[in-house]
């Protein structure tokens, strides 16, 4: 792919399974600007090719957090309100912060 080029927008999705919550204000996001070179102002390179977002089956995103490409949020997985989530999420956790870490693994006990 050549600098400035975008990725065939048909083909990125953002998949939401059943019983997912989602709170009030957050972002998903499926690309963003490119930066690689030092040469080319960020507004000229265009963006990374996209990559998909999945939302598993009943995990629940607390308001205003942020999801960014390529993540996966794993079954019946938290994310704590204003938490940036940078990096996919196993089923069963509790994760917040900036960028979101795990705090809590989910069980029966």
């Amino acid at each position: 792919m050549l600098f400035g080029e975008t990725a065939d927008k048909n083909e990125t999705s953002i998949k939401i399974e059943d019983d997912v919550m989602i709170g009030s204000g957050v972002h998903i996001y499926v690309n963003n600007h490119r930066f690689d070179r030092l040469d080319i102002p960020i507004i000229d390179q265009g963006y990374y090719l996209d990559k998909p977002v999945i939302l598993k089956k009943g995990c629940w995103v607390g308001a205003n957090a942020i999801i960014l490409p390529g993540v996966t949020i794993g079954e019946n997985s938290v994310v704590g309100a204003g938490a940036i989530v940078t990096k996919s999420l196993p089923a069963h956790v509790v994760a917040v912060g900036n960028p979101a870490k795990i705090i809590k693994t989910l069980n029966n006990d």
